[in-house]
């Protein structure tokens, strides 16, 4: 579904990007090695739409949940942001960490965002039964 929303908002001229929250982390701890970490934060706070998949699928470093909440503070009520998940959003919190930081980036999230929970049989089995 999200992945449709992306091909959607690229037919209407937006600039989306689709990434797995683990590439990202790896991309933004490279950044900050290079030190171009303001500079990618910079680009992800422009983009139209920021697919963001295998969120919190398993837990985070504490520079992790950093960064994290600085991409949703970037993108907060300013740009549109589809996080795929596993889990459901009452499990987040611990994911995060809990505490302050955790608190933070649920407020950005849950307090600006439709949740669409799906149901039943994942897309890959179906498709593996049509090869």
């Amino acid at each position: 579904m999200s992945n449709a929303l992306g091909v959607h908002a690229c037919r209407s001229r937006k600039r989306v990007k689709y990434i797995r929250l683990p590439e990202l982390l790896m991309d933004l701890e490279t950044a900050k090695i290079q030190g171009t970490y303001r500079k990618i934060m910079k680009q992800l706070g422009k983009l139209d739409l920021l697919i963001i998949d295998e969120f919190l699928l398993s837990s985070v470093s504490e520079t992790e949940v950093n960064s994290i909440l600085e991409i949703m503070e970037l993108r907060c009520n300013k740009k549109s942001t589809i996080l795929c998940s596993q889990w459901t959003p009452e499990g987040w919190y611990q994911k995060l960490g809990g505490g302050p930081i955790a608190d933070a980036i649920l407020d950005r999230i849950i307090n600006s965002s439709y949740k669409i929970l799906l149901e039943g049989t994942s897309m890959r089995e179906e498709y593996s039964k049509l090869k």
